[in-house]
């Protein structure tokens, strides 16, 4: 059947058009109100992550490897939250500079790179602490802390490649609406857009993020593989009477295991979007110009919320699981909290 007869016999089929009042009702409930929410809180509990990693200092690689990675969750939820803004729908598509819908395609870009960023230093942070559990010994004068500083940086610097295709596809013009009597900016698409495009997506959009999950998934069993081992080599040794287990194991242990929950969090929370790619890829009609464009948007809704809800979930991952976590964001919270005192003199005022 040629591609012809398949769109129009499938334009006449009413179960691939969606209740507009429906997709409308999801796309704000998903995107203007739960994921703003949720981006308000992941924006300042990022921020908090930054301070307490500063005060828990940076001998530990790990520690600078999540702090990059807060500042790479701050930065996807502020562009996101833009985002989010943007679909709200008080702001009519001719109402800015651009186009509505081309500005929220920038700004999705530029989400997507912070969120690519964020799941390579989440499997860089899990790698290294796979190897920390599995090699405690050598390590450590492998992955210094300098060395981590120059890789986090090296992930920064060449994931911005993500945004280049895109942007090198496309040029700005001026473009007269004679329907609005106004005259705006235009994203206009070079000849060559599609074949670089096509390249780009097969990178970013498939390789990249299957690859991510790869190294998240075994790195994840390597670490439950030799943690389950420690720990019955503990019970083993409390059994015979002795007391002799390395405290430094039993960080070990307890830092894998909150890195094994980060990974597989972050694998639970992105693969949805990467199998909504995957899909777009082989079916034509996924894409923004073809006759499942709805059901894309609509889908992209869920996943934008599942994205912010994975940058946002690791102040909790990190309270629960990591005691040195805890005892500091009570210090600063502590630090930061109005002392009874002052609420004394200005009551006697």
């Amino acid at each position: 059947m040629s591609t012809s007869n398949l769109t129009t016999s499938s334009l006449n089929a009413p179960y691939f058009v969606l209740d507009p009042v429906l997709d409308n009702f999801f796309r704000v409930l998903n995107l203007c109100i739960l994921s703003f929410i949720i981006g308000v809180f992941g924006i300042a509990a990022n921020f908090i992550n930054i301070c307490v990693f500063r005060k828990l200092g940076y001998r530990d690689g790990v520690n600078i490897t999540l702090t990059a990675l807060a500042v790479s969750d701050i930065g996807a939820l502020l562009s996101q939250e833009f985002y989010n803004i943007l679909a709200t729908p008080m702001i009519q598509e001719y109402d800015l500079f651009l186009t509505k819908g081309q500005l929220m395609t920038v700004m999705h870009y530029i989400v997507g790179y912070f969120v690519r960023v964020s799941s390579v230093i989440t499997s860089f942070a899990s790698l290294e602490r796979c190897l920390c559990v599995v090699l405690p010994l050598k390590v450590k004068t492998i992955i210094t802390p300098r060395v981590v500083v120059v890789y986090n940086v090296i992930i920064f610097l060449i994931l911005s490649l993500y945004m280049f295709p895109p942007y090198y596809s496309l040029y700005l013009d001026i473009k007269f609406l004679p329907g609005y009597n106004k005259t705006i900016w235009y994203f206009f698409y070079q000849p060559y857009s599609e074949r670089v495009l096509k390249i780009s997506y097969n990178i970013t959009d498939l390789v990249l993020p299957y690859g991510t999950f790869l190294v998240l998934l075994l790195c994840s069993s390597i670490m439950y593989i030799k943690i389950k081992r420690m720990s019955e080599w503990r019970r083993s040794i409390s059994s015979a009477g002795s007391h002799a287990t390395s405290k430094s194991s039993v960080k070990e242990m307890k830092s894998g295991v909150m890195l094994i929950i980060v990974s597989l969090l972050c694998i639970c929370f992105l693969s949805p979007e990467a199998a909504l790619f995957t899909a777009a890829g082989f079916v034509r009609e996924m894409k923004q110009d073809g006759i499942y464009k709805g059901v894309t948007n609509l889908v992209i809704s869920f996943t934008t919320l599942l994205q912010t809800i994975n940058c946002s979930v690791t102040i909790v991952i990190y309270y629960n699981m990591s005691s040195k976590y805890r005892d500091e964001f009570h210090t600063i919270i502590q630090k930061y909290k109005p002392s009874s005192t002052f609420f004394c003199v200005k009551k006697h005022q």
